[in-house]
């Protein structure tokens, strides 16, 4: 089952692609330190409960949630390398953890996993009074057209202004200065 997951997130992730409507322009041909960026940008704005707990899966994190995001910071670049290279199509069979994050990254819906599989599942097959169950018409709907399923436990879309790109690089610039600068105030107020 969690291959047709697979197949569903890397279509909608080609789709969205070929649209041109991915969330975020880097998400084209990332760079690890663009995706390390993306993700501070996912936490600057906000993540359901199912996402948080994806990321501290994928970021293998044991510590408190709040403190994640130095955790982001501090990771070593070289291991984005898997998910870069799923996302540029260089590897066929990613570990389930970087399928879960792509998901996150391009906004697909239903997820987690376990809410898709619970959809597709509950979509795949319908039960006639005499017991039979017989196959929808369109069982892998999900793969066609992610973007008017329902996007509840997720983050809201933000529509991106004509010079997405720059802007986008702008809100990373400053989101990573000013983690930065309360690092800093955090570290004097801690010498205080």
């Amino acid at each position: 089952m969690f291959e047709l997951f697979k197949e569903a997130v890397r279509s909608a992730y080609l789709t969205k692609k070929n649209n041109r409507t991915l969330p975020y322009d880097e998400l084209e041909k990332p760079s690890p330190g663009d995706l390390r960026n993306l993700f501070l940008l996912l936490m600057g704005r906000g993540l359901s409960q199912d996402d948080q707990e994806t990321l501290v899966r994928f970021f293998k994190y044991n510590g408190d949630y709040v403190e994640l995001e130095t955790h982001i910071r501090r990771y070593d670049l070289d291991k984005f390398r898997p998910l870069r290279n799923y996302i540029l199509g260089n590897t066929s069979n990613p570990s389930e953890d970087i399928v879960k994050i792509l998901a996150i990254l391009i906004d697909f819906q239903p997820r987690p996993y376990r809410k898709w599989r619970e959809d597709h599942l509950a979509g795949t097959s319908v039960k006639h009074e005499n017991g039979e169950h017989q196959k929808r018409q369109e069982p892998y709907s999900s793969l066609k057209n992610t973007d008017g399923l329902r996007k509840s436990n997720s983050r809201p879309m933000i529509p991106r202004p004509s010079s997405s790109s720059s802007s986008i690089r702008n809100g990373l610039k400053l989101l990573l200065s000013l983690g930065i600068l309360s690092t800093v105030a955090a570290v004097f107020i801690a010498k205080e």
